[in-house]
């Protein structure tokens, strides 16, 4: 039996797509984990979110600004940002998804781009995160006290900027050899095609009696 679990990022503007979004992981009735910019939420989003009673909310960094230093790639958990300045805008990010959505937020970053310093990833248990999520491309090293679940398979081809179709996604998770598959997707870029396509690849898995859809509630042992 494989453990399966679904995140997308960027969420925080209210929009069709969240809408849609939150619809089909109703529809399928997955749970769902999803990566919430602090600066970026808008009550209606929120509003829409606590709505969809399978879904748990992550932190998404800040504001998804780069701090990448000159010849650096994007990166907000690093680059030239001053320590105490950044440290002290996830603690404000924190405390806003806590107040937004209360024991539907977990204290888990998704660092924007996928990437953190390892500084600030050492530091992030202290600062009030048990957990963190990024996209796997290599073994990582532990943090103590902080729980790493990545997601594998994002359904976005980045150099080509499209979404990928169902029989592409079905494949790629095909491909995968891990215990723990995490899917990645990013509603703000789909359109009608993609999100057709995405029901599609939701619904082939959906129905395999080989596969157990997880909570990011339970991925992180955070119990909500």
């Amino acid at each position: 039996m494989r453990l399966i679990w679904w995140r997308d990022d960027d969420a925080g503007p209210d929009a069709p797509e969240l809408a849609r979004l939150l619809a089909l992981a109703r529809a399928f009735d997955l749970p769902l984990a999803l990566a919430v910019v602090p600066a970026r939420l808008e009550d209606a989003a929120a509003a829409r979110i606590a709505r969809s009673p399978r879904t748990r909310v992550l932190q998404h960094g800040w504001a998804h600004t780069d701090h990448a230093r000159p010849g650096e790639k994007k990166i907000e958990l690093g680059g030239g940002r001053p320590r105490a300045a950044l440290f002290a805008d996830l603690r404000r990010g924190r405390e806003r998804l806590e107040a937004a959505f209360g024991g539907r937020f977990l204290p888990v970053m998704v660092p924007p781009w996928n990437r953190v310093a390892p500084d600030v990833e050492r530091a992030l248990p202290a600062l009030g995160y048990r957990g963190i999520s990024t996209f796997h491309r290599r073994a990582a090293t532990g943090v103590p006290g902080l729980t790493r679940i990545d997601t594998h398979l994002d359904l976005v081809d980045w150099r080509a900027r499209r979404c990928l179709d169902a029989a592409e996604a079905l494949a790629g998770f095909a491909a995968l050899p891990t215990a723990t598959v995490g899917i990645l997707t990013h509603h703000r870029i789909m359109d009608e095609r993609a999100f057709a396509e995405l029901a599609r690849f939701l619904e082939r898995l959906a129905s395999r009696a080989d596969l157990r859809w997880c909570g990011a509630e339970r991925l992180f042992g955070e119990g909500h």
